[in-house]
């Protein structure tokens, strides 16, 4: 297991950001290429408290070239300002989500060298509105110019949360017969890396594992974070940190960080993990 000092990928659960997170030392200076995974806890749709400064501290502290966060990253636009201002100092380029200043609309931004970018809305989040609006899907279609950049050399194509949907199947996966043309064309685009970010995990693991390796087939590059829900569902259970709940797979396959995800009852603040983005 090797340092999380050295330029080796890393995960860290904690509520004690400044001991356990620590600076990039000079032998990890050059970390285009690293890409940094964030999550939260989250309670009734919306996270436990202001990650703003959390996010900030990570962007001056382990400086990953890009950082996505999982969905309900800050309450409000408003106080995006501390993320904005850590962007001009580091090559880092977040990807999180955030809502209008009313609270009532969830919108995702690229942020970079102190400025904002809009991504948008979530379109879809289940099968059955794929089903029963199929023009969602094609807002979603109509989106992709705001969806999508370029980074390390990848085509970069942003799902929200359910809108990975537009994959369907488990023993055999396709996309899914809503989906337009340009869609499609999108992610199966060659090289293609895959953002999908989410508020909570997502059941039913193992259609959701063939879809990403679906996603991530032939060179393509699929990336998620999920927060973990601390309020109790309808049978009384709450969800706690675990390595489900980020991950990153190339070629089909799911790749690993250098040391295992640590669950401990203090992991009450944040989720945050690195991985080396293949070439």
């Amino acid at each position: 297991m090797r340092s999380s000092h050295s330029h080796a990928e890393a995960s860290v659960v904690g509520g004690k950001e400044e001991s356990e997170l620590p600076p990039v030392t000079e032998r990890s200076s050059g970390r285009g290429t690293i890409v940094g995974t964030l999550s939260f806890p989250v309670r009734k749709s919306k996270a436990l408290r202001d990650n703003s400064d959390l996010i900030a501290k990570i962007i001056l502290r382990r400086r990953p070239g890009l950082l996505l966060c999982a969905g309900w990253s800050i309450s409000s636009r408003r106080k995006l300002r501390p993320v904005i201002d850590a962007t001009r100092k580091t090559i880092t380029v977040v990807v999180l989500e955030t809502s209008e200043a009313n609270g009532k609309r969830a919108i995702s931004f690229r942020i970079k060298d102190g400025q904002r970018c809009k991504m948008g809305k979530q379109f879809f989040a289940t099968r059955k509105e794929m089903n029963k609006y199929p023009r969602r899907v094609s807002n979603l279609a109509r989106a992709l110019p705001e969806r999508s950049f370029r980074f390390s050399g990848r085509p970069l194509l942003l799902l929200v949360c359910g809108e990975v949907m537009v994959a369907e199947g488990r023993n055999k996966v396709h996309i899914h017969h809503s989906v337009p043309p340009e869609l499609e064309h999108a992610v199966r685009a060659e090289r293609v890396l895959i953002l999908n970010p989410t508020h909570t995990r997502m059941g039913n693991s193992g259609t959701i594992q063939a879809w990403r390796e679906f996603l991530s087939g032939k060179g393509r590059v699929y990336v998620s974070a999920s927060n973990w829900r601390v309020s109790k569902d309808k049978k009384g259970r709450r969800q706690k940190p675990s390595p489900t709940l980020h991950s990153l797979w190339h070629n089909g396959k799911p790749t690993e960080s250098s040391f295992p995800l640590q669950c401990n009852s203090n992991c009450n603040c944040y989720c945050y993990r690195e991985w080396a983005l293949p070439r």
